[in-house]
């Protein structure tokens, strides 16, 4: 199994020094800021088998390349075996914030149920933030499923404030568990052509995304606000991460930590999205103006 591993961390290395840079800038103007963060650490499971060395190798290299302090957060059922990545995580200064203890979406289950869920994911992630150092505690809702009524969405608020919890939202929210799906069919090995039609078609849609998520923040701030991206840990987002954050770089972008852009007057806004999607906080903001 670990000679399985290495040989994965080898061939996720080559392929992201091999894979020509093809896109380029899109202008040189004054650079706009994006906190980079990725959910359910240490690794997203799915059909194929998962490496989470492999894949937090590639993604903490491709941060470091560009100077990026990420947080990640974790899923608690799966920290057990997995304390030296992300001890990993936060030595290299970057931070960790929870999800719930199994990944539970508040959509499936009470609200009750939701609130034991959270506390237990807190538990389990706080002994390490505690002996890191780490002050501040963040939390993601897994699906970005906030509640699906008024009342739900004001008891989760209330309760996560309670417990000094700060709400980390997503604005840019790419489908790359989609494009993840379409690179484990394409085999341990890609044929590279594929696979180079994969990063571009993937590339285009987070790029599409961020424009889609500007034009939102210039209709509801009047301005360009400090946009968060939120990435699963997962192969794909392993190997294609330093070209991305230097797509993204090229396009104007400079990034900032998830605290940093959290201090935007956008994110002190109370958003009315009521809905069963999953949805970027500006999308949601905007939903409640168009009402």
């Amino acid at each position: 199994m670990r000679n399985a591993g290495r040989a994965i961390i080898i061939f996720s290395i080559l392929l992201v020094f091999l894979i020509p840079r093809s896109l380029s800038a899109q202008g040189k103007g004054e650079k706009k800021q994006m906190a980079i963060t990725f959910d359910e650490l240490p690794a997203v499971e799915a059909f194929e088998e998962v490496h989470p060395d492999a894949i937090n190798y590639l993604i903490l290299e491709a941060l470091k390349k560009h100077g990026v302090k990420a947080t990640g957060f974790v899923v608690g059922s799966r920290i057990e075996g997995n304390l030296d990545i992300l001890g990993q995580w936060l030595q290299a200064g970057h931070t960790l914030g929870s999800m719930t203890f199994d990944n539970e979406d508040m959509h499936n289950v009470t609200v009750d149920q939701f609130k034991k869920q959270v506390v237990e994911g807190a538990d389990e992630l706080e002994p390490m933030l505690d002996g890191f150092g780490q002050s501040k505690r963040y939390f993601r809702f897994p699906y970005l499923h906030y509640g699906q009524t008024k009342k739900d969405k004001q008891a989760m608020r209330d309760f996560l404030g309670s417990h000094k919890q700060i709400l980390a939202h997503g604005t840019v929210v790419p489908e790359d568990f989609t494009y993840n799906n379409v690179l484990a069919g394409l085999g341990k090995i890609p044929d590279s052509t594929r696979l180079l039609q994969l990063r571009d078609e993937y590339f285009n849609h987070v790029l599409d995304l961020v424009d889609r998520e500007e034009l939102l923040a210039q209709r509801l701030a009047g301005r360009s606000v400090r946009q968060i991206l939120l990435l699963k840990a997962n192969r794909l987002n392993a190997i294609f991460l330093d070209e991305l954050l230097t797509a993204l770089e090229e396009s104007g972008y400079g990034f900032v930590t998830l605290d940093a852009a959290l201090r935007d007057d956008i994110y002190s806004r109370v958003d009315t999205y009521i809905g069963a999607r999953g949805v970027g906080y500006l999308e949601m903001l905007a939903s409640g103006k168009k009402k």
